[in-house]
């Protein structure tokens, strides 16, 4: 595809991404005209202190979401790949359980949720990073196995705690692990977005780099690509970005691996542009899958994760029929 072609599909995705950031905090349950968000009214704290950091905060991990599962996708040339393939969502949901198991009790058990769990995920990315370094070189099949390791041990520390937790702990840890934007405000956004930030630029930095492992990491190397060095470095730097978003909002599914292949469609595969397609894909995504979690049972709301999963499991199945 032509780059100015591309260029035009970019800004019409981009405008769309505003649109949907503009109107989706109108609905909801309790109306709001637009009269009274401008004013001290209890729709007015609804819609600015609500509505709008859910909005912003769901693109903001729906974008992050999309280029991790990018670059994984192109790293391990697997189109199935998702941003929790190397376990990292698996060692967030366990210190979220042990948090709520064991600290339930205190006043602060969200953020003491949120830093556990983010502490868990982060131990988990140093395991398989120095996993990773056992290896001469850097090989995507290797991470593939450790990983899978790591997700049969977590999960299994996870049914442990679950089982000895009390009624109402079991229905937190099921419900912080289907992933929620419940209590997503403004501060939750500030900390994911330096995450963004950097998993942006390093997608951009790296974009040539990602062309060619996508197609053969031989070829890579003789076009001069230093496999261990790249490889390691995004891997350590996604695997972070994950840890940041899954620590927030709880493993939300699905998006790292729809939305690049959407993106993908749009504008190919040359990842300087992908990477801002998939941007602005995976914040629409995640924007309209809170929306419908928020709205659809109203005044009751599902857990965004189960949304993503009824959309992203026949997704799922088409890209691996199509694959065959």
């Amino acid at each position: 595809m032509s780059e100015k072609l591309n260029v035009v599909k970019i800004i019409v995705v981009a405008a769309i991404a505003l649109f949907l950031l503009v109107a989706l905090p109108f609905f909801g349950y309790i109306e709001m005209p637009v009269r009274e968000i401008f004013g001290e009214s209890a729709a007015a704290n609804i819609f600015w202190n609500i509505r709008v950091p859910r909005t912003l905060g769901a693109f903001v991990c729906g974008a992050t979401l999309a280029l991790c599962g990018m670059v994984f996708q192109s790293m391990f040339k697997n189109d199935l790949a998702t941003p929790y393939t190397l376990g990292v969502s698996s060692g967030a949901a366990m210190g979220a359980v042990l948090a709520i198991k064991f600290l339930s009790g205190t006043a602060f058990v969200l953020p003491l949720t949120q830093i556990l769990s983010f502490a868990c995920a982060f131990l988990t990315v140093v395991f398989i990073y120095s996993a990773g370094r056992i290896k001469k070189r850097f090989d995507t099949g290797f991470l593939l196995l450790a990983g899978v390791a790591v997700n049969f041990i977590c999960s299994g520390l996870i049914l442990f705690v679950q089982y000895i937790a009390s009624g109402s702990e079991s229905a937190m840890m099921i419900h912080w692990m289907m992933g929620s934007f419940d209590f997503t405000g403004f501060s939750t956004i500030l900390i994911i977005a330096p995450a963004l930030l950097v998993m942006m630029s390093v997608s951009l930095f790296f974009h040539r780099e990602l062309d060619l492992m996508r197609i053969d990491s031989d070829i890579a190397t003789t076009r001069g690509v230093n496999m261990s060095t790249v490889g390691n470095v995004l891997l350590f730097i996604v695997s972070l970005a994950v840890a940041v978003v899954v620590s927030q909002v709880g493993p939300i599914g699905f998006i790292g691996m729809m939305a690049p292949h959407i993106a993908g469609r749009i504008v190919g595969r040359k990842h300087s542009s992908l990477a801002f397609a998939s941007f602005f894909v995976g914040g629409c995504i995640l924007m309209l899958s809170d929306a419908v979690s928020r709205t659809v049972i109203a005044p009751s709301e599902i857990p965004v994760g189960v949304v993503t999963s009824l959309v992203g499991g026949p997704f799922f199945l088409f890209i691996l029929i199509k694959s065959k």
